[in-house]
């Protein structure tokens, strides 16, 4: 059981966020994702960053990743669906990750169409 909890998710600049992305610590990344995905208007850079995390080796990143995907589709960023499909779908069979990624799938087929 995974003990993942709301946590409060505030505004941070692209730069900010890039550094982020690259720190060695697995929290960090993924907050840097939640963020991105929450308020940063160049939504392909989100999803290329989080297409990026679906391989991380920690499993906090992702998750965040994969959670991120779906949060873009619910929001109606115009995610390239070719590609972020395929890459859900393959996440959905990591067991550690398989219920964002799978909830997630859910989310890019039902407001973004299908592929």
């Amino acid at each position: 059981m995974n003990d993942y909890k709301y946590e409060r998710i505030d505004p941070v600049t692209r730069g900010d966020l890039t550094s982020r992305l690259e720190s060695r610590e697995a929290e960090v990344v993924a907050s840097a994702l939640y963020a991105a995905s929450k308020y940063e208007e160049d939504w392909e850079w989100v999803q290329d960053q989080c297409l990026k995390c679906l391989n991380s080796d920690e499993v906090s990143v992702r998750w965040a990743a994969a959670t991120c995907l779906g949060d873009l589709a619910f929001l109606r960023r115009p995610l390239d669906v070719q590609v972020v499909v395929p890459a859900l779908e393959r996440a959905a069979k990591d067991p550690k990750i398989a219920d964002p990624a799978s909830f997630s799938l859910s989310m890019v087929r039902q407001f973004l169409g299908p592929e």
